[in-house]
């Protein structure tokens, strides 16, 4: 069982207003999207909540009609045929006719809800800050979210199932009124327990599953370890899919065990609740016999009611269930309706903190005059779920990025280079402290704007999947028109050659390109028909020749050799001399010779610039960075 602190979460968060909430949502994105198809489901969904009572009403007159003309002969049947037709054709429109027809507006509904919530899912995933992708209590968010559409066709469809049944059982009630208004009290009576048991059981289930989210996260995060292609290699190398598939099994088993455990509560709490029902419901059926015995019921009226008794029990079964579901559908309607409203306001062209609503944010400027300025930058990762703060990342970090001036940043792991890149590039907003580009903070500036103006290649860079071109020119517009709609990417996206092949030339990807069968139409990676795989240094040369696609004022290389053999290392570390001559870069890198290109070198330690200097000069200085180049050299000698 979850700490009675979910449970009163729950309480609060689905309850009879939350749930009117979600679901007048629910209905406005419903009547913008799928009006039509939705009106048709309420009419459907209503004929087949009258249909029992309409049942019952005929079924009477139908066997009152047979027992009358019992012996009569074929003018008897004359009477009897137009009550079989009318069963029949009730019969055959709510079983069968409206089923399917309802199974077609349903499928059309979701499909409706579907592209639409998934375009501004996506659309609003890709307006969230890293750092949401970065915690995992964040990001949580946003998997809970997934499939929006779904979760919105799925809560409507349940409140029309809960529509159906209320129909039902008020109109079958309401054809026992005439025999007693206390059965038909008594009967819907019943159903009262069984609803609120139902909606506390939905509870007590979504506060379990709530709490469930990062174990089945850790879960399928081994089951993807697990079947992955890429790290194959490394399962068998190591022996790991036996621990593993173990790890795996004991992560499942416990799941299942809690999961059973919770659903036998359910089972165990909801006895009295069944158990009234169905007392209710045998008690009419014996007070129906008695009447009958008596000859105040007919045989057809006793038929038709003893029916209804089975029909207000499948009523009270559908009710129930229906209760349980607006809980759950509710619940993951809210996580949607979190994750949109939470981030309405992020995104290009919209005001950061500290901005006013309607303040027009300025551009980066092009070209820099003073510099990229770090005044005093603290960051630390948000504080975990618990609301226990996490270390700082950095503290107090300072120093200026003159115009062309090529700075090597160096530091043990852990230090934070990769976390003051990432700010740098506008990735991350700091802490504590400002970023400014020519004295103007970044949080003036228009993050679209930023985007354009700085470009990197990353250590853990991407490997996208397309063709060669495709994945070099990713990030950039324009369109040479030739490859045809149909693929992966559409003609109108395609990257621009003669940019993407001047980046290649500039990153040494152009070799690669001579190499593969179709030039820079060949499929890379393992996706489409025909890709051919690629080494980590091929990846990782097509990794920089994206980050050269752009001119951008502040390029980041971020271990732009890490997978380069030492041969391949040093010719690129010439390239780079070269190329970014006259062009403010930054390079973060472990191996230290690259730095000895810089124009400046700065030691990060601990989340603090605790050197600063040129290679020769800091040497001298016998310090961190003279310790560290000592250690890498003796490996050489």
């Amino acid at each position: 069982m979850m700490p009675r602190s979910d449970l009163e979460y729950w309480n609060r968060r689905e309850n009879a207003g939350a749930i009117f909430a979600n679901l007048r949502w629910t209905w406005s994105h419903i009547r913008a999207h799928a009006g039509p198809a939705a009106l048709w489901l309420i009419l459907i969904h209503i004929l087949l909540g009258i249909q029992p009572a309409l049942l019952i009403h005929v079924t009477r007159h139908l066997v009152d009609a047979v027992v009358d003309a019992a012996g009569g002969g074929p003018s008897g049947f004359d009477d009897i045929l137009p009550l079989l037709i009318a069963f029949g054709l009730i019969q055959l429109a709510t079983s069968d006719v409206l089923w399917h027809v309802r199974d077609v507006f349903q499928l059309r509904l979701e499909q409706n809800l579907s592209h639409v919530l998934g375009c501004r899912l996506l659309e609003r995933s890709s307006r969230l800050p890293l750092l949401f992708f970065d915690v995992s209590e964040t990001y949580d968010r946003f998997a809970r979210a997934h499939d929006p559409g779904r979760k919105l066709g799925r809560l409507f469809l349940t409140a029309l199932r809960f529509l159906q049944a209320v129909i039902t059982a008020v109109s079958v009630a309401a054809m026992f009124a005439p025999v007693s208004v206390w059965i038909s009290v008594a009967m819907l009576g019943a159903l009262a327990p069984l609803v609120g048991l139902a909606i506390r059981q939905s509870r007590m289930f979504m506060a379990f599953t709530y709490g469930e989210t990062p174990e089945e996260r850790r879960a399928g995060y081994v089951n993807r370890i697990l079947t992955g292609r890429s790290e194959q290699k490394e399962m068998r190398l190591f022996g790991l899919h036996a621990p593993l598939t173990g790890r795996w099994r004991r992560m499942r088993q416990v799941l299942r065990e809690r999961l059973l455990d919770q659903r036998q509560r359910q089972v165990i709490v909801s006895i009295p609740a069944t158990g009234l029902q169905v007392a209710v419901s045998v008690s009419v059926t014996v007070i129906l016999a008695y009447l009958l015995a008596d000859r105040i019921l007919t045989p057809g009226r006793f038929v038709a009611l003893f029916q209804g008794v089975g029909d207000m029990l499948r009523a009270g079964g559908s009710l129930g269930f229906s209760s349980r579901s607006l809980q759950t559908g509710s619940a993951e309607v809210g996580y949607v309706r979190d994750f949109f409203e939470l981030h309405a306001a992020d995104g290009p062209g919209t005001p950061p903190t500290g901005q006013s609503p309607g303040q027009k944010l300025n551009p980066f400027p092009r070209p820099l005059d003073k510099g990229l300025f770090v005044d005093n930058v603290h960051f630390a990762y948000p504080a975990t779920a618990s609301g226990e703060a996490t270390p700082p990342v950095l503290q107090g970090v300072s120093f200026h990025l003159a115009p062309g001036e090529r700075v090597a940043l160096v530091g043990d792991n852990g230090a934070g280079k990769s976390t003051l890149a990432r700010i740098l590039l506008g990735l991350y907003p700091p802490t504590a402290g400002r970023v400014a580009a020519d004295g103007l903070d970044y949080a003036e500036i228009d993050p679209a704007s930023t985007g354009d103006a700085v470009s990197a290649a990353f250590q853990d860079f991407s490997r996208f999947e397309f063709t060669l071109g495709q994945s070099i020119g990713i990030g950039t517009s324009g369109g040479s028109g030739k490859a045809a709609d149909g693929g992966l990417l559409p003609s109108w996206l395609q990257p621009d050659m003669d940019v993407v092949a001047g980046a290649a030339v500039r990153a040494g990807a152009d070799e690669l390109a001579k190499r593969l069968p179709k030039g820079y139409d060949t499929p890379v990676g393992h996706v489409l028909d025909g890709g051919q795989g690629l080494s980590g240094g091929e990846w990782q040369r097509i990794a920089i020749a994206r980050a050269f696609t752009r001119e951008p004022e502040l390029l980041i290389l971020d271990e732009p050799a890490a997978a380069l053999d030492a041969v391949a290392e040093a010719a690129l570390y010439r390239q780079f001399a070269e190329l970014l001559e006259g062009r403010t870069a930054l390079l973060i890198s472990h191996r230290l010779g690259s730095a000895r290109m810089a124009d400046r070198i700065l030691v990060l330690r601990q989340g603090r610039i605790v050197e600063e200097g040129r290679h020769d000069n800091l040497l001298a200085y016998g310090g961190v960075y003279a310790g560290m180049w000592e250690e890498q050299a003796s490996w050489y000698r």
